[in-house]
């Protein structure tokens, strides 16, 4: 069973038979045309069999042939009336060939078998392989040579009276005919293989893009999911602790002295401090998307800025040690700038060891600006010191943790670091964890930005 043509079904013509189907395989795939595709091909082969039936109707009866003329109209007549029903696509593509190939025999035969004529069946070929159809090219094939090989097996004659000129015309012909649809053949093996190739790029295409946007959807279900863990506990933890110390000064505020009310109060405002910072990084790590290149600061002022605020003239805060070289001058906001260094310094003030002082350095060098905050503190691992600038990764995770804060902070650096065409990365070693900022010096044009 050969399927001959489809348009949205598949029709299944018991034609040719199987080994013949086999041994045309390797020419075509006889892929099915899509049904837009085949029925503007069919309306052309039917409108070139339409053409004929009058045309030679008429040039039968100008030479006095009615049988021809006969055989004209009904046959060919009945073969595109057949075409042009609803029956299955395979039948009607059957019909339109068989009409195609029966109009060539006709031209032949009326003709007087001149040479000439058997150059209809050339066009006719090409015409039926508009089809794309293995079965249907070898059928056609076939009622285009058994004629000549008929012929010229007894005397004829060619229009002008002369004899047929013998065997070596009609291997000429044939060998011509099935060159032409070998031809044919081959160049739809060539399409089907391209299109099929295609196609399969395609997918490929498709079931990476669609790997990578489960992948994204898992990693963002991930981050929801420790948003909410950690937002919940952060959040909670300095809303409770205000609540506590609003209540305590509302209730036995006339019984404390005025250090047991300075602690009160200032425990309020390290934890609406705590509050900003968290909301602070949030929203700059959402909007952090582009830059002005013409943008500079001052990167020994700007880190002066922060020591300063850090510590906020409080005994009970460490002084921030600054060793930025004088006049270094780097391509970024200074509010960026002052974001980057302060979230540096209070991630070295959280995890570092307990009453060691960060240090603040800086300068410039052939590759550029550079900036580090050290802290003493222990040993982080490569493979976790990468994942720091993940969002909502810590190096202490998990609700039992002792480090306030929701792994934000350094995602956020790296954030505006890379939006201004910078790097950062984290070492330790030593006893010390030092995290290095590179930066453009200010001046130098920056190609582009990273994006969201």
């Amino acid at each position: 069973m050969v399927v001959l043509a489809t348009s949205g079904e598949h029709d299944v013509v018991p034609f040719p038979p199987a080994p013949v189907a086999r041994l045309a395989s390797w020419l075509a795939c006889g892929t099915a045309l899509r049904p837009a595709n085949w029925q503007w091909r069919h309306r052309l082969v039917c409108l070139v069999l339409a053409v004929h039936v009058p045309l030679l109707t008429g040039w039968a009866l100008a030479v006095g042939r009615g049988a021809e003329a006969a055989l004209a109209a009904l046959a060919l007549g009945g073969l595109l009336l057949g075409a042009r029903t609803r029956s299955p696509a395979g039948h009607r593509a059957l019909a339109a060939g068989t009409g195609l190939m029966t109009a060539s025999l006709l031209v032949v035969r009326l003709g007087d078998g001149a040479t000439e004529a058997y150059f209809h069946a050339f066009a006719v070929l090409a015409l039926v392989a508009l089809y794309q159809n293995r079965a249907l090219s070898g059928f056609a094939l076939l009622l285009a040579v058994v004629p000549l090989l008929l012929a010229s097996t007894g005397a004829g004659t060619t229009g002008a009276g002369a004899p047929w000129p013998g065997w070596g015309w009609t291997a000429l012909h044939v060998l011509a005919l099935v060159a032409e649809t070998a031809a044919l053949m081959l160049i739809w093996r060539t399409e089907e293989r391209g299109r099929a190739d295609e196609e399969q790029r395609l997918r490929s295409q498709l079931s990476a893009d669609h790997s990578s946007v489960q992948a994204r959807l898992a990693e963002t279900d991930r981050m929801r999911a420790d948003l909410i863990a950690t937002v919940s506990h952060e959040f909670r933890t300095p809303l409770t602790g205000i609540r506590g110390a609003a209540l305590t000064l509302l209730k036995r505020g006339d019984r404390l002295d005025k250090n047991g009310r300075d602690r009160l109060l200032h425990a309020v405002l390290d934890q609406q401090e705590r509050l900003s910072r968290l909301l602070e990084n949030m929203l700059i790590a959402a909007r952090a998307t582009d830059t002005d290149p013409s943008a500079s600061a001052e990167v020994d002022a700007v880190a002066a800025e922060v020591a300063m605020l850090a510590g906020g003239g409080r005994p009970d805060r460490p002084l921030i040690s600054v060793l930025v070289e004088s006049g270094t001058t780097a391509q970024i906001h200074r509010q960026a700038l002052h974001q980057v260094i302060a979230n540096l310094v209070d991630n070295a003030l959280l995890h570092g060891a307990s009453g060691a002082v960060p240090l603040i350095a800086g300068g410039a060098d052939e590759h550029g600006v550079w900036l580090t905050v050290s802290n003493e503190g222990p040993v982080l691992e490569l493979t976790k010191a990468g994942r720091l600038f993940e969002p909502f990764t810590q190096a202490h995770s998990g609700a039992t943790r002792d480090r306030e804060g929701i792994g934000v902070g350094l995602y956020v650096v790296r954030r505006l670091v890379e939006v201004h065409g910078g790097s950062v990365e984290v070492r330790s070693d030593s006893g010390w964890v030092t995290v290095q900022v590179r930066l453009r010096p200010a001046g130098r044009s920056l190609q582009g930005s990273l994006s969201s």
